[in-house]
């Protein structure tokens, strides 16, 4: 736990260097591109790279989440040229190993794909009222995580189809929870002149778990959006 606390702090100290270092590059003289996105709405596509994390459960149990690629979406209001609040969706399929302890003190793995959907409210704030600022970020929502392992054995659901006749199909349900989640972020924004705009950054995640230790998420996003 101590060497991915210590891994976390370098991530954000480099990335927020690098946010500094590029923050020096701003004009802020009177021929600086002011931005128009003050009063609008805006909507952005992004890809995702979270970062590989281990969470700690009970009796030694533990989950090796990998590293995986998604993607998402934002919806967001701008209320002036500095805050926005916006909603956040995002969805990835990461690896993992489970690590179970059986009654005997044995340990049993399973490595498996699971679904991680995460749905966010962030309030955004821009350093600078600027086409190019630094931004933080801070959000409230909830998590859906999926294990996609059987919890009993599988249903099966009959009824009457118009066209098909009687039918059949067979579903199984799954270990599942929807839990708490927050997070923050810093970042950089970049506008055009024609309203598009992109944005990069690094967000830490944390999902409020009941049964084990609360899992902590880094990830990279990369969006492409536009102002309207």
């Amino acid at each position: 736990m101590i060497m991915f606390n210590k891994m976390l702090m370098v991530k954000v100290v480099i990335f927020t260097s690098i946010i500094a270092l590029l923050t020096l590059t701003v004009s802020t003289d009177a021929n600086a591109k002011y931005t128009k996105r003050s009063d609008k709405w805006e909507a952005s596509f992004k890809v995702l790279n979270n970062q590989s994390t281990n969470i700690g459960g009970q009796d030694e149990s533990n989950i090796a989440l990998k590293s995986d690629y998604g993607w998402g979406f934002t919806l967001g209001y701008n209320f002036n040229p500095h805050l926005l609040v916006n909603f956040d969706f995002s969805s990835s399929t990461p690896s993992y190993e489970a690590t179970l302890i059986e009654d005997d003190g044995e340990p049993y793995k399973i490595n498996h794909k699971m679904d991680l959907l995460e749905s966010q409210f962030n309030v955004v704030y821009s350093v600078f009222a600027s086409q190019f600022t630094p931004y933080v970020q801070a959000g409230v929502g909830w998590t859906f995580v999926d294990s996609n392992i059987a919890d009993g054995p599988p249903n099966t659901v009959c009824w009457w189809d118009p066209w098909w006749g009687y039918v059949c199909d067979g579903y199984q349900n799954t270990y599942n929870d929807e839990r708490f989640s927050y997070n923050v972020a810093v970042g950089l924004r970049y506008e055009l002149d024609n309203s598009l705009f992109f944005r990069a950054s690094y967000k830490q995640a944390w999902i409020d778990f009941s049964h084990s230790d609360d899992a902590s998420i880094g990830s990279y996003h990369l969006e492409v959006g536009s102002i309207f």
